[in-house]
């Protein structure tokens, strides 16, 4: 098992326990509470306030949202310099006129959140992302609604008023689904007004109705897509390519009989092709496709020296890559690529995959191998971006704190 990149993935671990995937996930609301001085490290009033001074939040998106919609653009940005960049003025006189802010993606702009979405991520098995929503006074978002993901909410500053109404019944465990307020459900199955600290597990599908508890306040969601017969039925279909029946083309042209004939015989290809996989060939496929973001790490990243022992090394990928002895060899998988390493570095290779984080010094005496064997393994895992480097000294910086 590897462990957790971040403080608050850490937390959020323990708090859930080692059996809430298997019994209450997509199945129940669940609530547990965190330290909120824990929560408030990871995001902080000071770190929203950083990055709307900006101006822009690019890879992240940033809205607007009341009365349950979303306000044009053009009345809270304005264009400078040839981009359309946020107007705090207008921003916050929205604000104060009950819109709610509203940063979806925010873990593809800052570290501490990146780091805690990553270990959601490996917690549940899914990919993930987390949006962060700001709200003062009373106001309201968006109407009572459902989503087509699995979410935990966790509030980290001031009070949010929720109350959860239960499956849809008209969409249940929904992809895409109608999700008019008109038929949400009268009956309340949970009811509470989140504190900071407090995190909650909404599954798809369940109504809830959601207002700020007060003078202000400030919650991450991080969403979770769980992977449905769908993603195993295209997994099956695309597999079913090394069927000539399969890649041929199409009759457009051929008599009903000859259409018939060819749709047969497609069907038999996909069947025969699913009887001969099951779920956890799927999921295995996955954990071998499994990457993970593309993090800059210089000056390592450019440098020829190799790392010294105070520097920290970390995986780059979200799910560590599998590993293999082949003969004399170490194959690591990831991404769909095959890395090959002398088997001398099995006993460092299955310790960072453990660690998942370590100084190289550390990495060297929990694995028995040398200093500069370790150095040397690092380097060449930093060439294929299968790790980072950075220096110890950089490893917290105050507002981004990662562990």
């Amino acid at each position: 098992m590897t462990e957790s990149a971040s403080g608050l993935g850490r937390a959020l671990a323990a708090a859930f326990g080692p059996d809430f995937v298997v019994k209450h996930l997509s199945t129940d609301v669940v609530l547990r509470k965190l330290d909120p001085q824990l929560v408030r490290e990871h995001f902080s009033w000071h770190d929203l306030n950083e990055i709307l001074s900006r101006g822009r939040v690019e890879p992240a998106e940033l809205k607007l949202c009341t009365g349950g919609r979303s306000l044009p653009e053009h009345e809270y940005t304005v264009m400078r310099a040839g981009h359309r960049v946020v107007d705090l003025a207008k921003t916050f006189s929205l604000m104060r006129n009950g819109a709610s802010l509203v940063v979806d993606s925010l873990d593809r702009i800052h570290p501490a959140v990146r780091a805690a979405t990553d270990d959601v991520m490996r917690m549940v098995g899914e990919t993930a992302s987390c949006n962060l929503f700001v709200t003062f006074d009373d106001a309201q978002a968006f109407a009572s609604h459902f989503d087509e993901v699995d979410t935990f909410v966790l509030q980290v500053h001031g009070t949010k008023s929720w109350q959860v109404h239960g499956p849809s019944e008209e969409h249940p465990l929904p992809e895409y689904g109608d999700s008019d307020p008109a038929r949400c459900p009268e009956t309340v199955l949970f009811e509470r007004t989140l504190e900071p600290g407090d995190v909650i597990h909404v599954p798809r599908g369940w109504w809830h109705t959601v207002r700020g508890g007060g003078e202000s306040s400030l919650h991450l969601t991080f969403a979770f897509t769980r992977r449905t017969g769908y993603d195993w039925l295209r997994w099956v279909a695309y597999r079913a390519l090394d069927n000539v029946d399969v890649r041929e083309s199409l009759s457009r042209a051929g008599t009903p009989e000859e259409q018939r004939a060819q749709a047969e015989r497609l069907v038999t290809a996909f069947v025969t092709e699913a009887k001969g996989l099951t779920l956890p060939d799927f999921f295995d496929a996955e954990r071998r496709r499994s990457g993970g973001r593309d993090i800059a790490g210089l000056p390592w990243d450019v440098l020829r020296a190799r790392p010294s022992a105070e520097a920290v090394v970390e995986l780059a990928t979200v799910l560590p890559p599998l590993l293999d002895v082949r003969g004399e060899s170490v194959v690591l998988t990831a991404a769909d690529r095959e890395f090959v390493l002398p088997a001398v570095h099995r006993a460092a290779c299955e310790t960072l995959l453990r660690l998942r984080r370590a100084g190289i010094g550390e990495l060297a005496e929990r694995s028995g191998a040398s200093e500069a064997s370790v150095s040397a393994l690092v380097s060449a895992l930093l060439r294929v971006r299968l790790v980072t480097v950075t220096d110890r000294r950089a490893e917290r910086t105050e507002g981004w704190r990662v562990s």
